[in-house]
Order: C-alpha cells, then sequence, then structure tokens
C-alpha cells in the first residue's frame, strides 16, 4: 500500500485576510490531496481580522486539517481605539475635558503605532510566531509531518518553518511570492534593513527548496544568495479554472464600454493618470461619455487618504466612475466576467515590472481584454505573448490614452479588429499558470525531498 505523505502548510493568513485575490496557499491546500499529500495548515486565528472573507473556506477539501494559533496583541484590534476614543468623547460630552484614562489610551496608542517598525521585526506578524510554534510542535509530534511548505508574505512564515524544521529534522520549501529584503516596499531604517539581511540568509541557505513565482525574482535570489540557496524553482502564481465556472456576470452596465477593476489601490498604484487621459479622450470627441462606465470594487482610497475621490470629482467623471467597495470573491469575478475590459494598474516603482500580479492570472482565466498599466516586465510579456490586450507605461499618459481607445474602439467595431484574446494552443501554452498544475509541480519537489530523506536515513 502506497504511504501517503503528509505536508505542513505554514500560513499567516487562511483563507486570505485583506484585498485582492486568491493567494496561492489556498490553492495549493485544494489540490496537493490530488497527489498523494495530507494536508495540515498552520495559521492565525481569523478574530482579530475584519477583512476575511470565510466564503473562500468552501474551496477547501474536507481532508485537509486547519489548525489555528492566536496572536498577541500589542495594539487594540482593528476600529478598538477608534470605537473607545468615540466613547470617551461621549460620555465626557462635546465641551468637556476627556478623562485621564482616555488621554493616556490615546497617548500610548499613538506611541506605540509609531514604535511598530522599531518593534514588529520582520513584519507585523511577528507576534504570531510563539503560538505558531507551540501549535506547529504539536502538530509535527502528532501528524508525524514529512515536509514543511512556507509561503510569504508575512516572511514571519518561514521563521516558525525554519524552527519546526531544524527541531523536527524535516524537509522545508521556503515559498516566496514577493522578495523580503529586496522588496519595493521597505522600511527604511538601516539597523533593521541589515538585521533582516541576516535573517533572509539564514532562511534561504536552511530551506531544502526555496521556490518563487516569477523568473525575475528568481534571477535576483540567485545573484544575491549564490550557491547559498541549495536548490531554486519556479512555480508561478496562476488561474484555477474552477473558479470561473458557472459564472454568473454581475453589476452589468448594458450598452456601455464597461472597465472594471477589482482589488486595492494606494499611493504608487492609483487610476488618476487613467481618468485624466479618459476625460482628454472626452474633451477630444473621441469618446463619448453616456457610452462608458468604469467601475471599481475593493479599496478605491487607502484609509486616510481621498487622492482618487477627488480626481473624479475634479474631472467631472462622477456619471463615469462607479464604486462599489468590497465584494466577496465570488461577486468580484461575477463583476470581472461582466465587463467589456478588465483593468490592471500597477505600481510605479521602478522595480515594478519584476512582479506579476495576482490579478493577471484571474483575469486570464475570465478571458476578456485587459488594458494593462504597467511598467515593462514579465506581466507585459505575458499580455503580449497571449494577445490578452493592450499594455501602457502607467505614467505615460498619451500610451494611456492610445490603449484606452484602441479597446473602446474595438468595442463599437469601428473598423478597428477586436482582440481575438487567445492563439488555438492557448490552452496547453497557459499550463503552467494553472493552479492544478502548479500543485503537481510542488508535490513532485516534496516527493524528491522525502525520497532522497528516506534514502539518506537508510
Amino acid at each position: 500500500m502506497t504511504k501517503t505523505n503528509s505536508v505542513l502548510l505554514i500560513c499567516y493568513g487562511f483563507p486570505p485576510i485583506g484585498g485582492g485575490g486568491v493567494p496561492r496557499p489556498l490553492k495549493m491546500a485544494k489540490y496537493l490531496g490530488e497527489f498523494g499529500w495530507k494536508v495540515h495548515v498552520l495559521t492565525v486565528d481569523p478574530s482579530y481580522h475584519a477583512t476575511l472573507d470565510p466564503s473562500l473556506l468552501s474551496q477547501v477539501p474536507t481532508d485537509v486539517t486547519i489548525h489555528r494559533a492566536k496572536e498577541f496583541q500589542i495594539l487594540p484590534k482593528r476600529g478598538g481605539g477608534q470605537a473607545g476614543s468615540a466613547a470617551g468623547k461621549s460620555d465626557n460630552g462635546p465641551n468637556k475635558p476627556r478623562s485621564l484614562l482616555n488621554v493616556l489610551k490615546q497617548n500610548v496608542f499613538g506611541l506605540l503605532k509609531k514604535m511598530k517598525p522599531y518593534l514588529l521585526i520582520p513584519d507585523d506578524q511577528i507576534l504570531w510566531l510563539p503560538n505558531a510554534l507551540k501549535l506547529g510542535r504539536e502538530i509535527m509530534r502528532r501528524e508525524k509531518i514529512d515536509c514543511i511548505f512556507s509561503t510569504s508574505g508575512p516572511v514571519t512564515n518561514h521563521l516558525v518553518a525554519r524552527r519546526l524544521a531544524r527541531e523536527f529534522s524535516c524537509k522545508w520549501v521556503a515559498d516566496f511570492r514577493d522578495p523580503w529584503t529586496q522588496n519595493m516596499h521597505k522600511s527604511g531604517i538601516a539597523w533593521r534593513d541589515r538585521l533582516e539581511e541576516r535573517m533572509e540568509e539564514r532562511v534561504m541557505a536552511d530551506a531544502d527548496v526555496v521556490t518563487t513565482v516569477t523568473a525575475t525574482f528568481a534571477e535576483n535570489f540567485r545573484n544575491k544568495h549564490g550557491q547559498r540557496i541549495r536548490r531554486l524553482e519556479l512555480i508561478y502564481n496562476g488561474f484555477d479554472q474552477a473558479d470561473f465556472e458557472d459564472l454568473t456576470p454581475n453589476h452589468t452596465a448594458p450598452g456601455k464600454f464597461h472597465a472594471v477593476y477589482a482589488g486595492i489601490l494606494y499611493q504608487k498604484r492609483n487610476p488618476r493618470l487613467l481618468l485624466r487621459a479618459i476625460k482628454e479622450l472626452i474633451d477630444e470627441g473621441l469618446v463619448q461619455r453616456d457610452e462608458i462606465l468604469l467601475s471599481f470594487a475593493g479599496v478605491f482610497d487607502y484609509p486616510g487618504y481621498s487622492e482618487n475621490r477627488d480626481c473624479v470629482r475634479e474631472l467631472g467623471l462622477e456619471d463615469v466612475v462607479r464604486l462599489l467597495g468590497n465584494l466577496p470573491h465570488k461577486e468580484a469575478l461575477g463583476l470581472m466576467k461582466g465587463a467589456d475590459v478588465l483593468l490592471l494598474i500597477g505600481d510605479v516603482s521602478p522595480d515594478a515590472g519584476a512582479y506579476i500580479p495576482g490579478k493577471l492570472y484571474e483575469y486570464m482565466g475570465i478571458g476578456k481584454p485587459i488594458l494593462a498599466l504597467n511598467k515593462a516586465g514579465e506581466a507585459t510579456q505575458i499580455i503580449e505573448t497571449f494577445q490578452l490586450g493592450q499594455v501602457a507605461d502607467p505614467e505615460v499618459k498619451d500610451a494611456i490614452k492610445h490603449a484606452y481607445l484602441k479597446l473602446y474602439q474595438a468595442w463599437k467595431g469601428e473598423g478597428v479588429e477586436r482582440e481575438s484574446g487567445r492563439p488555438g494552443d492557448f490552452a496547453e501554452r497557459v499550463k503552467p499558470y494553472e493552479r492544478k498544475e502548479q500543485a503537481r509541480q510542488l508535490a513532485t519537489i516534496m516527493e524528491q525531498l522525502v525520497a532522497a530523506g528516506e534514502r539518506q536515513g537508510g
């Protein structure tokens, strides 16, 4: 009888915490069982996080066991400090002084928030590590785990995995969905950056296999860490065909050229130049404003900011821009399914081209034309190779105008050939981007590690 191997998947958010698409750990857990692996997931207790989509758990097979470790908190839960502050003001009345205790709480809260970058290293999730280790040890002893798969961010996942792998002499695959010290979102604190460099070196040296999601990331890891990395493998992010079966389009806009973006926007990833480009196209008479609609689901303005909403008002595009707020994942996919074009808005950082947004893979599964405002790199190469839509530099307004206009004219059928979207061998060529295939790749890597360990042990 063939032995079923067991894997401990270490992932802080399961299902994912925050906006964006469905990260790969959920899909790895979904499909690894089909390749002979019993999956255990070590993750955080979700009670501390409001932006959780528990409906995603319906994708997890019943034979996957999820173990949840509590997280220490040095700051109140999201909204806790604000709620307490509001209550205090209400009790005191609008003209009465705040209580000393209230003032003290607010000052302590503010101080802790400022100190976070100096205390929580390598990331905010480090407070999860003690309980994650405690529960992880119980799982390792009880379930006789054959291999650990940790995936970041957050990189705290790798610190948990490294300790468990060393204590139990277990094979370990460290997966990087984003770079660590080569990330464009660095702390800027010199001593902290040096400390994280050393932490990353230890992870790279101790992992049996390092995996990552783009060829550029892999090349950068190899250039930085050289022979420190024992084995480096590329497993792309991707899309799950099952997510797109029987999708019902929603929030549709009949008779309009409907562009959709679903996800998080922030300072270095914003739609303002796109909006200005569209306003100019309207003013020039090249686009009819009553024929277009842009729908944004998710976070349009990051908390504390209003630049994107201000831009809509400044340009007078309130009738053209529709804000839908956060939507459950399935509803967001239905929104995309009912669109005429899918917006891919990338960061404007110099190294942004090295990243492949997870959203691109969902767009590939949806199959609608893409308007990609992205720096040149692997993402734009995929779009151009598979003829998925139009690409423009996110900082060049004329390029954005040209790309948007071309898709608009194709929608109207004004003598412009409509995007065919997919070469004849599309299905075979995009196979490396399918979630099930990526689970097969990971299963093969882990089987090789376990087999090699058994040979050495024998």
